[in-house]
């Protein structure tokens, strides 16, 4: 790591519960953020260890990335959110990262799956987010489910022979 990275966990409230946050930033003042968000109940080690090796390849370039657990998640407490329900997370991980990083104006998010989807669902609320990397995005619901059952299972049975 370069002398001019610094790499900071802290902990940062949600709905009452404490979640963790790793924040990793330069000597430089940059406008733009990356906030990492992984999907499901990921981990920093084997193939997640990619967010810790991104995070620090980009604030090596000056750009100042956190990562975080949400509720119930690594090492954050709580009771685990699905996708749909992280938007009091994002907000309080963005909350926390301005407060860290005084020279941010906007922050991209780069979301993993559901994380992804997690993402779109967030980010055009919230006028800090100035754009989002999606990565593989997932949506599953029952009533998704439901319609794809009856419109490609059902259907084709109901005409079968």
């Amino acid at each position: 790591m370069p002398d001019s990275q610094k790499e900071s966990a802290f902990l940062f409230e949600c709905a009452g519960e404490d979640l963790v946050g790793i924040l990793h930033t330069t000597e430089r003042a940059a406008s733009v953020g990356v906030l990492i968000v992984t999907g499901g109940p990921q981990y920093r080690v084997g193939s997640h260890r990619q967010f810790v090796l991104l995070a620090r390849d980009l604030a090596g370039r000056g750009v100042p990335v956190m990562r975080f657990d949400y509720r119930g998640m690594g090492d954050s407490s709580g009771v685990p959110q699905s996708f749909d329900r992280v938007d009091d997370d994002l907000q309080a991980a963005i909350d926390a990262m301005f407060a860290r990083v005084s020279s941010l104006e906007k922050v991209v998010i780069w979301g993993l799956c559901d994380a992804a989807s997690a993402a779109m669902i967030y980010g055009w609320r919230d006028d800090r987010v100035g754009g989002l990397v999606l990565a593989n995005p997932w949506a599953r619901t029952e009533a998704g489910e439901a319609k794809a059952l009856i419109k490609h299972y059902y259907l084709r049975r109901l005409f079968s022979a």
